[in-house]
Parts: C-alpha cells; structure tokens; sequence
C-alpha cells in the first residue's frame, strides 16, 4: 500500500520504484510483517459472524492463538554486533573503506565516510571509539526500523476492510502503543548512554588536564644554527 501495490501483493519493489525508507529496509511485505511480528508478537482474531465459517487455516491461525514479541532489544544487541565487527576490520585495515564495504553497516539513514575510518585509523584510542560508534550507529538503524514499522502499521489501518472492523482496529492501537513504548524506550536508552559516554569522556580529559597542570612538560626548541657555530669554533684549551 505504502509503494501502490495491491494489499495482497507478495512481490518486492523495484529500487527505481521504491518510495520510502520501508521498502528500502524491507525486501517484500511478508518480511515486513514477519519483522514486526518478531517484535510486537500477534494474535490471531476472527471477524466472522458465522461460527461455522471461523474453521479454516492452519492451527497458528486459529481464533485466541498469540505469539510473544522480543521486543527491541535482540535487534539492537544483533546491529551493535555487525557494526563492531565490520568496524573494527575498516578501522585494522583488513578491508578497505570502500563504498561496498562501508554499506555493511547497520547506520538507518545515516552515512559513514571513508574519511571517518581514516580519522577513526589516526587516533590513538581508536577501539574505545570503534565501539563507542558501533553502538550509537545500531541504535539509529533500530530506531529508523521503529518508526517505519509504526508507520506501516498506522497504513495498514487505513485499509478499508481493516478499517471497518472494530476489532481489527482495536488491535492496530494497541499494536501502535505497545510501538510507542518500545520508541521511548529506545530513546530513553540512548539518552542515558549518550550521558554516561559523556561523563566518562570528560573524566578523563579533566584528569589528563590536570596531569598536565601538575607535571608541565616544557619541550626545549632545538637551534640548528647555534650548534653549527659551536662547531666551528674551536673550544679553548
């Protein structure tokens, strides 16, 4: 719906037909659907009148049956892990920062240039860094999948058979709120890392500062031109 396929559609969207971030992260709508469920869990309903006619599917489709959702997390903890590693191979050396190679990252719709590895390659705390990265790149491609997937669910209940059924639509928010918690949550995590990040780097630069206050290190400019003239004047005997 949200690319101007038919509801029942199953088939994926053409990079020159894609229209949004959903189907760029997305293949087709059945991973779309198997993502959030994964997420939010599901709960089979039956809108029939007819009790006779609420028979059919298979038993994971039956009418009370529910699935459990994981919630955020493992998805957060599973992009963290690809991005420490892919990060941690541009930043070695083992694979260069091209084009290919840097789009192995979990970053939503941010961007990591090649310049950034290279700066990331020149600092002397690179690991703490790399991994300082890796973390906050994971947690904008989670959030981004957060909010695309509110977004298919708000579409979804746009549909005119969904929207005629109260019970369906009565599940769409609840679905949407669960959502929202799960984003605050997101975001409530991100806030405090950032915080904690925060202060432990300004620890250590007011240790380092003061070290330095305490013990100054005077460094002596090296004058060519007066040891060459010490050269060639002979020392008195």
């Amino acid at each position: 719906m949200m690319n101007s396929l038919p509801v029942t559609s199953t088939s994926g969207v053409g990079a020159g037909s894609c229209n949004g971030s959903a189907c760029e992260k997305f293949r087709n709508a059945e991973e779309a659907a198997s993502a959030v469920v994964k997420v939010l869990g599901d709960r089979s309903m039956r809108t029939c009148t007819d009790a006779k006619e609420c028979t059919s599917g298979d038993s994971d489709q039956q009418p009370g049956t529910a699935v459990a959702g994981t919630g955020f997390a493992p998805m957060l903890e599973e992009a963290t892990r690809i991005n420490t590693e892919q990060l941690v191979r541009l930043v070695n050396g083992q694979d260069k920062p091209t084009a290919e190679n840097l789009a192995k990252l979990k970053t939503g719709s941010l961007a990591v240039s090649a310049g950034v590895i290279h700066a990331l390659r020149r600092d002397p705390d690179n690991m703490s860094l790399t991994s300082r990265l890796a973390g906050e790149l994971a947690m904008a491609d989670t959030v981004e999948t957060a909010l695309v997937m509110r977004r298919m669910l708000l579409t979804g209940m746009s549909e005119p058979y969904a929207a005629a059924q109260p019970a369906a639509l009565e599940e769409g928010d609840r679905r949407i709120a669960s959502l929202d918690r799960e984003i605050i949550a997101l975001k409530s995590e991100m806030e405090l890392k950032r915080d904690l990040a925060r202060n432990s780097v300004l620890t250590i630069i007011e240790r380092d500062n003061e070290r330095v206050s305490n013990n100054p290190m005077i460094q002596q400019t090296d004058n060519a031109d007066s040891r060459v003239r010490s050269l060639e004047v002979p020392e008195n005997e």
